[in-house]
């Protein structure tokens, strides 16, 4: 019923997604089935985050961890792949996955904003923002409202890819340049006029 959930949502939005329809589409029988498990549609949305979520923050976690290890500081294009690779691997890497467009409808959803919210607050998923916004080399100001972009860029550039056939030499070299436009992003010089403490004017 997870993966009914995440396709409902995914090719049809959020609207369209009912407890009866997700027991159709999973071939359901049992038409308290779905009400048993989840509680309500919200339970049921709410479920689908956190199955494919905690594997990311695993990952997320794994590669932060390493990081820390490392005698050096870390480059940006280390934080960047921490952020990136692990929802890849859980769409783009993961066949019939729609985990993506699930999550750009999602994000968009007042009545998700707190499950959203919460796995958008694990404790992997925080760090890996402070430490991209720690070295990104423009004003700390600026670096914030980067890293929010390329989070945004990121969810949408996996939902474009994540619908189309690719081999996974395609896929690998969608990853990459996705890292690496991201990394660009970070670092590019600001051009933006800014005041004697560093702020925007």
């Amino acid at each position: 019923m997870i993966d009914a959930a995440e396709r409902i949502v995914a090719e049809r939005g959020l609207a369209a997604l009912t407890l009866r329809d997700v027991q159709s589409s999973a071939g359901q029988s049992n038409k308290s089935a779905a009400k048993y498990h989840f509680g309500s549609r919200e339970g049921l949305l709410d479920a689908v985050i956190e199955a494919r979520m905690s594997p990311v923050n695993g990952r997320r976690q794994e590669m932060l961890d390493a990081l820390a290890a490392q005698p050096e500081r870390p480059r940006v294009r280390q934080a960047v792949e921490a952020l990136i690779q692990p929802l890849a691997a859980e769409t783009l890497g993961r066949t019939e996955s729609r985990y993506a467009r699930f999550l750009v409808q999602a994000t968009h959803d007042p009545g998700l904003a707190d499950s959203i919210q919460h796995h958008m607050s694990a404790a992997s998923f925080r760090r890996v923002r402070e430490l991209l916004t720690e070295l990104a080399p423009v004003p700390r100001d600026v670096a914030e409202w980067r890293v929010v972009n390329i989070i945004n860029l990121n969810l949408v550039t996996l939902a474009r890819w994540e619908r189309h056939d690719r081999s996974l030499q395609q896929t690998a070299a969608i990853i990459s340049d996705l890292v690496t436009t991201c990394v660009a992003v970070l670092e590019t010089p600001v051009t933006a006029t800014l005041d004697t403490e560093g702020h925007i004017t």
